[in-house]
């Protein structure tokens, strides 16, 4: 059961990537509230952590894309189960 379960996760976290990188130029188009904001969560982490994280549209765009669709999928993937 683990290969199945570990395998959608693994297609999942792909997928949110692909879409992430595809979607995020339109974020700025659509949304770009979105995106500042985005980009201002990403600064904030940044200075809290230390961490050499990229400060860009195109990263963070890719970035509040990905985290959506991984919730998305994280609910749908619990009510489906357990639900």
């Amino acid at each position: 059961m683990p290969a199945a379960t570990g395998g959608s996760h693994a297609i999942s976290a792909f997928a949110t990537l692909v879409v992430g990188s595809m979607v995020s130029k339109y974020l700025w188009s659509y949304a770009p509230p979105l995106g500042e904001v985005s980009l201002a969560a990403i600064r904030v982490v940044r200075s809290v952590t230390g961490a050499a994280i990229p400060v860009s549209e195109q990263f963070a765009g890719t970035l509040l894309v990905m985290l959506s669709l991984s919730f998305v999928w994280g609910v749908v993937y619990h009510l489906g189960r357990h639900g």
